[in-house]
């Protein structure tokens, strides 16, 4: 996802973050996550159904004669395709998940970060993760206890809307830098203000296909 050109440019960006700040910030990006399985089916169902449909209306019309050796391979052609565009088309992948599946996965993903990466157990209890997930094109701002006590959730609503809109347009690492600013925006203005631990590094973290 990132070239090492823009890993530095978003390390840069936290380093710069993080200073004068008695908190931490993690940036990460995955390219989904979940492998979500189920859409190969889906997919494969819903393009043999449409087939057996076609075939069907198409005879109501006009009666059409076929081989039968044609009419064998059609339907499991159309699901073999259907398989593979829910496999990697991300515009029918996010069609038959539904917005629900998609936020689920979403938030259960950045949890599991936010806990494995030691997020949640810095000294001071002051770590910030920046999850963005493309496929999904969700983003998710977790934080710690002692940030939460000083600042609304609404107060991410920046940083999700500059990763967001950047995303969308392929630009993961300006994505990353924006929303890295805007959270220490944020975390400034609740007076989280001083020197943080550097326990969590500078780095951003990337995942593939969780």
């Amino acid at each position: 996802m990132l070239n090492e050109n823009e890993r530095a440019r978003v390390r840069a960006a936290v380093e710069k973050a993080e200073a004068g700040l008695a908190a931490e910030i993690v940036p990460c990006v995955y390219e989904q996550s979940s492998p979500y399985p189920e859409t190969v089916w889906a997919g494969g169902a819903a393009a043999v159904a449409v087939a057996c449909g076609v075939l069907f209306l198409s005879d109501m019309i006009r009666p059409i004669w076929l081989p039968l050796s044609t009419l064998i391979l059609f339907v499991p052609a159309a699901g073999l395709a259907g398989a593979a565009l829910g496999h990697w088309c991300g515009p029918v992948k996010r069609l038959l998940l539904g917005p629900h599946r998609m936020e689920d996965a979403v938030a259960r993903r950045a949890k599991e970060v936010f806990f494995d990466r030691g997020i949640a157990r810095t000294k001071s209890r002051a770590g910030v993760l920046i999850f963005a997930s493309l496929l999904e094109r969700r983003v998710v701002v977790l934080a710690d206890e002692a940030v939460r006590a000083k600042i609304e959730p609404a107060a991410w609503e920046p940083a999700i809307a500059a990763m967001t809109a950047a995303a969308g347009d392929g630009r993961e690492a300006d994505g990353l830098v924006a929303a890295v600013e805007k959270t220490a925006e944020a975390l400034r203005s609740a007076g989280l203000t001083g020197r943080s631990g550097g326990e969590l590094g500078d780095d951003a973290i990337e995942g593939g296909a969780a």
